[in-house]
């Protein structure tokens, strides 16, 4: 009895003090990519994130893209290997998927074994490997299916008088078809939003967001405020349905008051908005190009006559 006791401690020893737990707690979220509605020649990114519970030794995460009939659609952004910083416990990893243009119609799986194994050698000490999987199941189909998340709403904390108000969406479009809102309903009240100054429903927009990327589109409306402090309450719609709301406060400031960005500043990038200002423009530069010339340009020395 005391000898299997004392073979048992041994082993616990050996087991306890040559083997690294600090990397316990290794996690990956979310554990599957699934998307239902791609086409033929479509993309879209995922990103998983790699998680440990006490990071305090930097690890490599190893990826592993099993054999499977999506396999060379796969691509991992940092690469097939890449560190795992001690103490960060949470390491993000981008997917991307791009569906070849070939592709058949209908249902594909796949799957990526993550490891986490130790960085360098510690003489003789064995660390830990841990691994999991993150499952793919992929929908290729003929359907169209349009959908969109909104991420953020803004428009500028300052706004020149007379200058258009401009709403900013960020969205992120879920489905394969290239989308925007339907349209964008605005109320501008008072500093106090106690009264309302303007109602309007804004249908035109800038741009698009292609399928599965995020994007901004914009719209605008033309304000005739006076100058002050005021909000602005800005809904988004998905056809008849309100998908998003936002409230923002911003100020109405005298023309020409913002600074001029370094970018107009530059003559090389500078192009005036107006007609009347190229031509002015033109008309300096022309003047100063002259008076350059006739700056440089020497007095001949007459000969003395002897």
């Amino acid at each position: 009895m005391k000898k299997t006791l004392l073979i048992i401690s041994i082993l616990l020893f050996c087991l306890f003090g040559f083997v690294n737990w600090s990397n316990a707690g290794f996690g990956i979220t979310p554990p599957d990519i699934i998307n239902e509605h791609l086409v033929p020649g479509s993309s879209f990114e995922e990103t998983i994130y790699l998680t440990r519970g006490d990071p305090d030794e930097e690890l490599t995460a190893q990826v592993i893209i099993n054999d499977s009939p999506i396999k060379d659609w796969i691509t991992i952004e940092k690469g097939e290997r890449f560190p795992l910083p001690k103490g960060k416990k949470i390491v993000p990893m981008k997917v991307l998927i791009n569906v070849p243009s070939g592709a058949e119609y209908g249902k594909y799986k796949g799957t990526i074994t993550i490891k986490a194994v130790p960085s360098k050698n510690k003489g003789g000490q064995v660390s830990t490997i841990l691994a999991g999987t993150v499952d793919i199941e992929l929908l290729v189909t003929q359907e169209t299916f349009s959908d969109f998340k909104v991420k953020i709403i803004s428009i500028p904390s300052e706004i020149e008088q007379n200058s258009p108000l401009v709403i900013s969406i960020k969205l992120e479009n879920l489905g394969n078809q290239k989308t925007r809102p339907s349209k964008v309903h605005l109320d501008i009240y008072d500093l106090y939003h106690k009264k309302i100054l303007k109602s309007e429903d804004v249908y035109q927009f800038k741009g698009w967001v292609e399928p599965f990327q995020t994007g901004i589109v914009e719209a605008q409306s033309l304000l005739d405020l006076d100058l002050g402090e005021y909000w602005a309450d800005i809904s988004v719609y998905k056809g008849e349905e309100k998908v998003d709301f936002a409230k923002v406060y911003f100020k109405i400031v005298p023309q020409g008051s913002k600074p001029v960005s370094k970018m107009r500043r530059s003559l090389f990038s500078y192009f005036p908005p107006t007609l009347v200002e190229f031509i002015s423009l033109l008309i300096v530069l022309i003047i100063g190009i002259i008076i350059a010339l006739l700056l440089r340009k020497k007095p001949r020395k007459r000969k003395r006559k002897i």
